[in-house]
C-alpha cells in the first residue's frame, strides 16, 4: 500500500513538473495554469463519486481495470499532444490532463477504502506516512536520474504498476480485527459532527501548504539545500521530521476520543504557517531548518487529511466513494481557488495564509471547548467491561452469544458486530434477542443498567 501510494504521488509529480512534460506545458501557456485543469479532473470524478456512490460500488471491479488504463492514456495524450497534428494539440493536452486527474482521484479512493477495510488505525496511518516519506525520496531520484523520455515513459506505465500494487494490498494481511485500536462512538452521527469540520479544515490546510513549500506535489527541490549531498541531507531531514511528527500526533493518539484526537496535529500545522511567514527574514542554518520543518508539515497535513478520510469511512461503514468524493471534492475546489487567485502571492504578504492559520486555531479552540463531555456514550464502556465475563457466565450465554454480548456492552452497533464477527445482521439480531432473554432484560439500556448494578454491587462488597 505504501509503495503504491508513493508511486501515485510520484506519478503526479512527474506529470506536474518534470522536464519530460515541459514541451507540453509550454505549448499551452496561453491557457493559464495547467494545474487548474488537473484539479478539474480530480473534482469531476470526486463529485461523481459523492453523488452516485452506489453506482460506483456496483462497477468497482470494472473501474479497477478501466481507470488505470484511462490514466495512462491521459498521461500519454498530454505528452504527445505537441508532436501530433491530426487533432488540435490544445484539445488533446487538456483532455489528457483532465482524464489523468480523474485517475488520481480514483486511486486515492481505492487506497483509502482498502486501508479502512483491512488495517488497524496504526497500520493505516503508518501506510499513509510511509508513502509520503517514500514519495519525498523517490521524486528526487526520478527527476534527477532519468532522462526526459524516460520520465515520460515511466509516467505512462506507473498507473498500471499502481493498480497492481493496489490489487496486492487488497489481498494482503488484515490487521483490523486482530490489532485494531479503533474505538468508535456509540452514536456515529454524533461522531461525524467532529470529523466533518476537521476534514474540511484539513482540506483547506492541504491546499494552502502546497503553495508554501518547495516539496509540494507540484514542487521543486529544497531551496536552501543546493548540491547533491546537501539536497539528499535535506530530503532525509524532511523524512525524519515527518515520521517523528506523525508518530507523535497521529499514531500515538489513535485511542483518543475523536474530539481531541487530532488537536496536536492541527496545532503543528498552525505553527508551520507562522514559521513559513517568518522564514524570508531568516538566514543560514535557521532558514534551512525552517524549510525542512515546514516541508515536513506539508506532508504531515496530507497524512492528517487522509487519516481523517479513513476515519470517516470506518464510522458506521460509510461508502469510500461518498467520503473520498466529498472530502477530495472540497479540497479540489479550494485548490482551484488557490491556484487561480492566490498562487503567486508571497507568503509573507499573503493575508490568505494567515486567515487559514486563524481558521485552524479557531477549530482547535472549538474542539477543546466541546471536549468536556459531548458525544460520550450513555454508559462509559470502562465502567462495565470488568463485569461482562461474570454476567455472561452466570446467564449461561453460549461462546458466540458471549462474543456478541462483549461488543454490545461496548456500545457497538449491530452492523459493526456483523462486520467484525463475519455474521449476517439477521444472525446478530437473533443472538441479541437470545442474550436479552437470558439476561431477563428488554433492551440495551436495561442491559447497561444491569451491568452497572453489578459493578456497583462489586464495589460495595
Amino acid at each position: 500500500m505504501a509503495v503504491g501510494w508513493a508511486l501515485l504521488a510520484a506519478w503526479a509529480d512527474l506529470f506536474g513538473h518534470s522536464a519530460g512534460f515541459a514541451q507540453s506545458y509550454s505549448g499551452l501557456s496561453g491557457l493559464g495554469n495547467m494545474r487548474i485543469y488537473w484539479l478539474v479532473g480530480l473534482l469531476l470524478l470526486a463529485a461523481a463519486m459523492a453523488a452516485f456512490p452506489c453506482r460506483f460500488e456496483r462497477v468497482r471491479r470494472s473501474l479497477f481495470f478501466c481507470l488505470p488504463l484511462a490514466a495512462s492514456f491521459g498521461t500519454m495524450a498530454f505528452a504527445v499532444a505537441p508532436q501530433q497534428a491530426f487533432f488540435q494539440p490544445e484539445v488533446v493536452a487538456l483532455l489528457g490532463i483532465v482524464v489523468a486527474g480523474a485517475g488520481y482521484t480514483w486511486f486515492t479512493c481505492l487506497f483509502c477504502g482498502i486501508l479502512a477495510e483491512t488495517q488497524s488505525m496504526s497500520c493505516a496511518i503508518g501506510g499513509i506516512v510511509a508513502s509520503l516519506a517514500l514519495k519525498t525520496v523517490l521524486v528526487q531520484v526520478l527527476t534527477g536520474v532519468l532522462s526526459e523520455p524516460m520520465q515520460v515513459g515511466l509516467a505512462v506505465v506507473l498507473p498500471f504498476a499502481i493498480a497492481v500494487l493496489a490489487g496486492v494490498a487488497e489481498r494482503g494481511p488484515c490487521t483490523r480485527i486482530e490489532r485494531d485500536e479503533w474505538k468508535p462512538a456509540s452514536d456515529a452521527s454524533a461522531a461525524y459532527r467532529y470529523v466533518v469540520p476537521q476534514m474540511l479544515v484539513a482540506a483547506l490546510a492541504v491546499a494552502t501548504t502546497r503553495v508554501l513549500t518547495p516539496l509540494g506535489f507540484f514542487g521543486d527541490p529544497l531551496h536552501q539545500f543546493s548540491g547533491a549531498m546537501l539536497a539528499a541531507a535535506g530530503t532525509l531531514g524532511v523524512v525524519a521530521v515527518l515520521v517523528a511528527l506523525s508518530h507523535a500526533v497521529l499514531v500515538k493518539r489513535v485511542k483518543i476520543h475523536l474530539n481531541r484526537r487530532f488537536i496536536p496535529a492541527f496545532l503543528v500545522v498552525v505553527i508551520a504557517f507562522f514559521v513559513s511567514a517568518l522564514t524570508p527574514s531568516w538566514q543560514g542554518v535557521v532558514s534551512a531548518v525552517s524549510e525542512v520543518f515546514v516541508t515536513a508539515v506539508e506532508a504531515l497535513t496530507h497524512a492528517l487529511f487522509w487519516t481523517l478520510a479513513v476515519t470517516s469511512i470506518r464510522l458506521k461503514g460509510a461508502s469510500p466513494f461518498r467520503v473520498v468524493g466529498l472530502a477530495a471534492g472540497f479540497y479540489d475546489a479550494v485548490s482551484i481557488v488557490w491556484v487561480a487567485c492566490f498562487f503567486d502571492l508571497g507568503v509573507a504578504n499573503s493575508g490568505v495564509v494567515l486567515l487559514v492559520a486563524l481558521v485552524l486555531a479557531v477549530l482547535v479552540i472549538w474542539l477543546i471547548d466541546r471536549g468536556g463531555g459531548e458525544e460520550r456514550p450513555a454508559v462509559p464502556p470502562e465502567l462495565i467491561v470488568d463485569r461482562r465475563g461474570e454476567v455472561a457466565e452466570r446467564a449461561g450465554l453460549s461462546p458466540r452469544e458471549t462474543e456478541v454480548f462483549m461488543m454490545l456492552a461496548q456500545g457497538r452497533s449491530r452492523a459493526f458486530i456483523s462486520e467484525e464477527l463475519v455474521l449476517s445482521e439477521g444472525t446478530v439480531k437473533t443472538h441479541i434477542s437470545h442474550i436479552y432473554a437470558k439476561l431477563n432484560v428488554h433492551g440495551r439500556q436495561e442491559m447497561f443498567d444491569l451491568l452497572l448494578a453489578e459493578d456497583a454491587g462489586a464495589d460495595r462488597r
